[in-house]
């Protein structure tokens, strides 16, 4: 099923919401009647068509800026997290004032001068070492590739909010035997590649405009969002969900070309309108949020990492320019960087701080989270070999699992999802934190534990334990995958550390959201390996998941839920 369930809540008239399974609520055009008591609660607290609690598409006024002002792209993403979250204290806004058309289609069509069918992907892991056609075709749709059509949807091997799959994928070919060189799109319905430009692609069309081409890197894949695909049902809230849609997207192809012993760089640093412009999108309507360089096994080298210097925040809008999604895109935009070379980043204070990639580990790594009780903490036992390993069949046999037994989880179990999660590297950013809520785990008393990967431990939080799976349900707007789960992880994102990080808060905030999802879908894997049942959650009243953790909002924000338990 799709990642994000979604529903309304409890109506202030004591009415309630049935839920919804995969989608935020629609406009009342497209949604069953709710019922007299119902509509006359909404209506006489001037409710407007859309959920109640969604907050969607609303352009409120943002601070002038000019290009490059760090702080004020730090001020946009601050007013989106805020904008985008929900609450029952302040749910009920003026109407909307983004149009986001109707419903588009689940997969996008491009015009091309080639059409390219790739070899049927494999589902057992094999060793490449050579990226060739077959082994690009391996990534690709593990990465994004249809796995299963049910009911009219395509799902995919990573999940999507609402099923709604807003990530495309595009491949800038300069040396893979068996396709030519040039820039083409992945069809993933088809898993087909449609060329756009037959030229060498030059490395402008990776975001390094005016540099020359990595060395040893065999190919990129651009990664896009196409913005209205989520946000007509998320509004606001979208493009927090397209981010962890693409880490979770991210991590397979990470996994895919570790088990393939292919070399990939994910490129923190890029300049997305000139990738945008190379790929002839329209940046406000799909926005490249992510550049992987591919290569053979031995290619990873210094220069795949863009430099340090010499980025800026994109250019906000300007001055009296209306955007068409609102603040959705004056996120984008702030959380964007456009190479401005050398003598641009020396302009000013404005720039990005100018520290080596070192720096950004020791920076992140080096911010403290939010206190934490000093009472009890608790080491996990070692996690046990998990029933399944090959990376292939996992990812090909992935599903959001909504239903659940009423049996304990085994600690070893839980204790190896929470590793898998987060005792790797950070891949872009070390400001996640991860906290558990156990509800029905063997030999742990109902509570709040905050997980310490440095000794694989659970250290408790002041949270009190009596009522917790009522209020975790509560927190996600009364969805019975977080009510009925044994075990419920929240990810959380420490200012602090964006605040540290080296390429700025803005662009920080981008890398944590896609952590995130990165972190999310190693969960994912590492539960399908033990035969546990899991799925991620993305809506959620904000400031009950913060009270769920005894998280401060001033230091961290919670982004993420993720339901475990045994299959019901």
């Amino acid at each position: 099923m799709g990642k994000f369930g979604w529903m309304t809540g409890w109506l202030r008239t004591g009415l309630r919401v049935r839920r919804a399974r995969r989608c935020p609520a629609a406009p009342a055009a497209r949604r069953p009647l709710l019922g007299g008591l119902g509509l006359l609660g909404m209506a006489a607290a001037g409710w407007s068509g859309i959920g109640l609690w969604s907050r969607p598409g609303r352009a409120a006024p943002l601070p002038p800026a000019a290009p490059g002002d760090a702080a004020a792209a730090r001020a946009r993403v601050e007013q989106y997290q805020a904008e985008s979250s929900l609450s029952r204290t302040r749910a009920v806004r003026r109407a909307p004032r983004v149009d986001w058309g109707d419903a588009l289609p689940p997969f996008k069509t491009v015009a091309g001068d080639r059409t390219l069918d790739l070899p049927a992907p494999r589902h057992e892991s094999r060793l490449a070492r050579v990226l060739d056609a077959a082994a690009l075709g391996d990534l690709l749709w593990h990465t994004a590739g249809v796995s299963l059509e049910l009911g009219g949807i395509h799902y995919r091997a990573a999940p999507s909010a609402g099923a709604l799959f807003a990530t495309e994928l595009y491949v800038a070919i300069r040396q893979v035997a068996g396709v030519e060189p040039g820039l083409w799109h992945y069809g993933a319905r088809h898993h087909r590649l449609q060329r756009l430009d037959a030229a060498s692609p030059a490395a402008a069309a990776i975001g390094r405009p005016g540099a020359p081409w990595p060395d040893g890197a065999a190919a990129a894949l651009v990664a896009t969002a196409v913005l209205r695909r989520t946000g007509r049902k998320y509004g606001d809230r979208a493009y927090r969900c397209m981010l962890a849609d693409l880490g979770h997207a991210l991590e397979n192809l990470r996994a895919a070309a570790a088990a393939l012993g292919l070399a990939l760089q994910l490129q923190p640093r890029f300049d997305g309108a000139a990738a945008a412009a190379a790929l002839r999108i329209d940046e406000a309507e799909e926005g490249v949020l992510m550049v992987a360089l591919l290569g053979d096994a031995a290619a990873v080298s210094p220069a795949w990492l863009p430099p340090v210097r010499g980025w800026q925040p994109a250019a906000p809008l300007p001055a009296g320019t209306t955007a068409r999604l609102g603040i959705t895109d004056a996120v984008h935009r702030a959380t964007s960087l456009r190479w401005a070379g050398e003598a641009g980043a020396a302009a000013g204070s404005a720039a990005l701080p100018r520290r080596s990639a070192d720096a950004r580990a020791r920076a992140t790594a080096g911010a403290k989270p939010a206190a934490l009780p000093r009472a009890g903490s608790g080491r996990l036992p070692p996690p046990a070999l998990p029933r399944q390993a090959d990376t292939f069949a996992l990812i090909a046999q992935r599903r959001s699992r909504r239903r659940f037994s009423g049996a304990p989880l085994a600690p070893a179990d839980i204790g190896a999802v929470l590793a898998a999660m987060m005792a790797a590297p950070p891949q872009l950013s070390a400001a996640v934190r991860a906290d558990l809520l156990s509800l029905r785990v063997a030999g742990l008393a109902a509570g709040a534990w905050r997980y310490r990967s440095d000794g694989h431990a659970l250290q408790p939080l002041p949270v009190a334990g009596e009522g917790l799976r009522l209020r975790a349900r509560a927190a996600a707007l009364d969805q019975d995958v977080v009510g009925d789960a044994a075990a419920v992880l929240l990810l959380s994102i420490d200012r602090q550390a964006l605040a540290a990080d080296p390429d700025g808060f803005a662009r920080a905030w981008r890398h944590a959201f896609l952590e995130v999802g990165l972190a999310g879908e190693r969960a994912y894997l590492e539960a399908g390996a033990r035969g546990l049942a899991v799925c991620a959650v993305g809506a959620f009243h904000d400031d009950e998941a913060a009270r769920l953790v005894a998280a401060d909002p001033a230091r961290e924000w919670v982004a993420h839920f993720v339901a475990l338990g045994l299959p019901g």
